[in-house]
């Protein structure tokens, strides 16, 4: 039971980031490839505000989420001055930059081994919320 609710957590996320994506690329036309990035900022940012600072895990996903939305923000300002395919070369360029960051930062991210130890989702410190 565990690995199917897995498998449904992973099917979930990915259909959320095909959503977003067919947002940006199915309803503007513009060919985006920055989509790993920001799921990526706000990942390590949950990651590292319940591991290192031993944050809630939900304040430390909305700190995630404005940490993504801020970036995106940002790179957003930078792409609206491209059109065609140097919008592309640059949503591209911005998505290698940051997977170049998190493999190498070792110090943050600890490059290419991860964080382990991120701790399951906990409701008013009343044990676990799904179970598991």
């Amino acid at each position: 039971m565990e690995y199917i609710l897995h498998l449904a957590i992973l099917v979930i996320i990915y259909a959320i980031l095909g959503l977003s994506l067919n947002l940006v690329v199915g309803y503007t036309g513009l060919l985006a490839s920055g989509h790993a990035a920001f799921y990526g900022i706000g990942a390590y940012a949950t990651a590292i505000l319940t591991t290192s600072l031993g944050v809630n895990f939900f304040i430390s996903m909305a700190v995630g989420i404005i940490a993504s939305a801020g970036a995106a923000f940002l790179i957003g300002a930078v792409l609206s001055r491209f059109d065609g395919d140097y919008y592309a070369l640059v949503s591209l360029g911005f998505n290698v930059i940051i997977y170049s960051v998190f493999l190498n930062w070792h110090g943050l991210t600890r490059g290419p081994l991860g964080i382990p130890g991120v701790p399951r989702p906990a409701l008013f410190g009343m044990g676990e919320v799904f179970g598991l």
